[in-house]
């Protein structure tokens, strides 16, 4: 994909949000919240495919399935007025069904069609499945990872600003901000397995799940080491010890967690991360 064409993909993507923008002519808020969020995720995958050495067509193409990955977050919550699939559609796969109807992918191989829409209807899942293989496996990693990274940066900015109880959505909504986390995520956790998300009781659980993505869930060196320099896994140990006095599950969970990213980030050995700037 040429500069061009990509270009031409982000205008048109940004003329479907305008769709769902009120009588004033701005987005609802939490809608404003999902693009500002999309917008994230493509800077935060172009920090990543510069870190490993991507060249420029596939960071064009990476660029695409980033900032498309919530596509489906529109219609979603102006349908449904929620943001959670149980209560309304898989929002990866809806993404793939909008993007192909509104044809934004033409310009595309469809080896490269192929790969982007993989991308987007792997992001949320466990997994990316073995079948899945090469450059398509590459760039569901990417958007997988980037979205982890921004994520992260949202549950931080808000705990530091306070807006988490203004905006509960952020954190599922409805669970209490106290008590020990759930042993069942503990165990998930710890073992680098997938969180069962009905386990959930309590806002520490919610917390336990990006520390599992940080042990485990990220893919790629240069993500590891981005979190490594933002603080990220001692924000969440900080944060998760506020919530109550029992701390053994979190200081297992957080001690696998710090060992894979020393692991995977191997800092000694590697390139120097992207400026926090690119992209």
């Amino acid at each position: 994909m040429i500069r061009k064409a990509l270009d031409r993909l982000i205008h048109k993507y940004h003329d479907y949000v305008t769709t769902f923008r009120g009588p004033t002519g701005a987005l609802p808020r939490l809608l404003m919240h999902k693009e500002e969020h999309s917008l994230r995720v493509a800077m935060e995958a172009q920090r990543v495919m510069i870190g490993e050495g991507w060249d420029k067509f596939a960071r064009h193409l990476g660029d695409a399935a980033a900032l498309m990955h919530d596509t489906a977050r529109y219609l979603q919550f102006h349908a449904f007025g929620t943001f959670r699939d149980s209560e309304s559609f898989d929002h990866a796969e809806a993404a793939v069904g909008i993007i192909q109807q509104q044809g934004w992918l033409v310009e595309m191989t469809e080896e490269e069609q192929y790969s982007v829409l993989t991308a987007i209807r792997l992001h949320n899942k466990p997994e990316v499945p073995p079948s899945v293989t090469g450059f398509a496996a590459d760039l569901s990693h990417i958007v997988r990872d980037a979205d982890k990274l921004d994520i992260f940066l949202i549950l931080e900015q808000a705990v530091n600003n306070g807006t988490l109880a203004q905006h509960p959505e952020i954190a599922l909504g409805g669970l209490p901000m106290e008590g020990a986390p759930t042993p069942e995520v503990v165990e998930a956790v710890c073992a680098r397995q997938p969180v069962n998300y009905a386990a959930i009781r309590v806002f520490a659980d919610f917390v336990l799940i990006q520390v599992g993505w940080l042990n485990g869930g990220l893919h790629f060196k240069t993500s590891a080491r981005l979190v490594q320099e933002r603080g990220t896994l001692k924000f969440h140990s900080k944060l998760l010890k506020t919530l109550t006095d029992d701390h053994s599950g979190i200081d297992r969970c957080c001690a696998a967690a710090k060992q894979f990213l020393k692991e995977k980030a191997s800092i000694e050995e590697s390139a120097p991360c992207p400026d926090e700037k690119a992209g």
